[in-house]
């Protein structure tokens, strides 16, 4: 039963998107956010580094040269030119014989051990087409996360506060991405490539929300400190009768 003059409390929905009033610093009660889908879907474009590798980084995205019609590959473990690569591919298999998901390697076997041409098995079918598919809908995760933070910009009761907080939110689902999903790329390397990338990119996942969710709680406080510490308003003084 509801109580007059109360506001509605509203919880978090599936897309990550929360609701409520502006004011005050409980993240329960800002406006829309972005957040679930913002922090999972940066993991379809950041760079996720492996660390000890020399330079290497978990990515869906290929670099360096690639075949006129698209890579094959849909999982790589590069560096920033794409010519020390670890990338899982499906096709002809010339150590096999036949057509199948395999591990490519190129100056990579001393960091992983895995020969060229290493069938991938099931696990890595199921790899493959994982991210096949999230490297596209991650980044519609980006764009539902970025409407719902603008949406919660245009109805902020402060609007300065809640920009401040959504900027710092992407930057800290970002830079969340990037450090969890580093710690998950040295965890899951004890099942060195396919453990390595499903670690980096769960630690990201799990970094860029919490990062997000951190950042802008934080940046919600400090707006509020500054803005009752420097920006007081003066006392209402009666005015004459």
């Amino acid at each position: 039963m509801l109580c007059t003059g109360s506001a509605p409390q509203f919880g978090q929905s599936a897309t990550g998107v929360t609701a409520g009033s502006a004011d005050g610093g409980d993240l329960s009660e800002d406006p829309l956010s972005g957040s679930v889908a913002v922090g999972t879907g940066m993991a379809a474009v950041v760079r996720i580094p492996v660390p000890g590798t020399g330079g290497l980084f978990v990515e869906l995205t290929p670099r360096g040269w690639t075949p006129q019609g698209g890579s094959t590959s849909t999982l790589f473990i590069q560096d920033a030119t794409g010519r020390r690569n670890l990338r899982l591919d499906y096709g002809y298999n010339v150590r096999t014989g036949t057509v199948d998901y395999h591990w490519n390697q190129k100056g990579t076997h001393g960091q992983f051990g895995i020969p060229d041409h290493t069938p991938a098995g099931s696990g890595g079918r199921a790899a493959y087409q994982a991210a096949r598919y999230f490297r596209y809908a991650g980044r519609v995760l980006l764009v539902l996360g970025a409407a719902a933070d603008a949406y919660s910009i245009v109805v902020a009761e402060k609007r300065m506060r809640q920009v401040a907080k959504v900027a710092a939110g992407w930057l800290g689902a970002w830079g969340g991405c990037k450090v969890v999903g580093a710690g998950g790329a040295v965890g899951g390397s004890f099942a060195p490539g396919l453990g390595t990338a499903a670690g980096g990119v769960a630690g990201c996942i799990v970094g860029g929300v919490g990062g997000y969710w951190g950042a802008s709680y934080a940046a919600g406080e400090l707006y509020d400190w500054v803005e009752e510490t420097f920006f007081t308003p003066l006392p209402e003084v009666a005015g004459p009768d």
